[in-house]
């Protein structure tokens, strides 16, 4: 099996983090190293890097590091400038991974054309997601079926997006792909999405591993990233999904996807026709949530335009 380093970005989940530590090390498979990156000033995680030192000693290598921007982001980025693996998985902070995660995970690398692996993410007190369309896809027109982790069988499947909680890549291939600051909002909804779409730009294979399992057991956020707090979410959902879409697909699909997501559209990012589905349905979505859709769609639109202009 390939080197490994397990990166795992964290802010003030002391108890969920050493539990996520303590998985990692019990599994068949420890990783080379593991590498914690925390808000700097967060003391809560210092000691529970020291309490799951205790944890690691002859099994794995601990790490400690801090950045100091803000966002979800710039963590991902310091655990794999900080790796010393060729492969760098990263897991969140309030998982837990099964004892074969990591041997799973990995299996796929020895095909050199992959460059990311993800994962299946169980979220025990979460209702069982739909299968349906074509989970971990892009329609033609541009729609991200979502739902990856509803995927299951005894071999890998090429995807075109794997979910950021459980997922490994070829450290080289990360460092060659830009992490795009204007993802870095809110809960960087969708970053993963444009990494993997860039991924496939340069050749390399996205893969889904459904027996590389981990279980997401949802540790409360900070108040601003509150889950329950649906018309933000939904905001940074259409926000960036919409911004991805128009700076990744081929600019012969651009207008289509517009054409769709603004008149068809889906539920949590509505348009004309999906809203009058849910309407008719007896299913009329709150005024709030709809307002955050259509304005995430609206922003995503104007960034694409400024980040056409920059680039070229």
């Amino acid at each position: 099996m390939l080197p490994v380093t397990v990166a795992i970005p964290t802010y003030r989940r002391p108890g969920p983090l050493v539990q996520c530590i303590k998985s990692l090390v019990q599994g068949a498979q420890c990783p080379r190293e593991v590498v914690i990156i925390g808000r700097e000033g967060d003391a809560s995680t210092a000691d529970a890097v020291a309490q799951a030192a205790e944890l690691c000693q002859g099994k794995t290598a601990l790490k400690l590091a801090w950045v100091t921007e803000p966002g979800h982001i710039p963590p991902v980025e310091k655990g794999f400038i900080l790796a010393s693996s060729e492969i760098v998985a990263f897991v969140d902070d309030d998982v837990t991974v099964t004892a074969d995660w990591l041997e799973h995970l990995l299996a796929p690398f020895s095909d050199s054309s992959v460059g990311v692996v993800g994962g299946r993410v169980i979220t025990p007190a979460a209702p069982k997601p739909r299968f349906k369309g074509k989970p971990g896809c892009i329609s033609w027109y541009g729609k991200n079926w979502g739902n990856v982790s509803t995927l299951q069988g005894n071999s890998p499947t090429e995807v075109q997006g794997v979910m950021e909680g459980n997922w490994a890549w070829r450290r080289g291939l990360l460092a060659s792909l830009k992490f795009d600051p204007i993802l870095n909002f809110d809960d960087a909804s969708m970053y993963g999405l444009d990494l993997c779409l860039q991924a496939k730009a340069k050749g390399f294979r996205v893969m889904y591993e459904s027996r590389a399992i981990v279980y997401h057991h949802c540790a409360p956020r900070s108040p601003g990233l509150d889950r329950a707090d649906r018309p933000r979410r939904i905001f940074s959902y259409t926000r960036n999904y919409t911004y991805i879409m128009l700076r990744r697909l081929p600019r012969w699909r651009r207008p289509i996807f517009i054409t769709w997501w603004f008149l068809i559209g889906e539920r949590d990012g509505w348009g004309l026709a999906a809203l009058m589905a849910d309407s008719l349905g007896g299913r009329f979505p709150p005024f709030g949530d709809v307002w955050g859709a259509l304005k995430g769609k609206l922003e995503g639109l104007q960034l694409s335009v400024l980040g056409a202009r920059v680039h070229g």
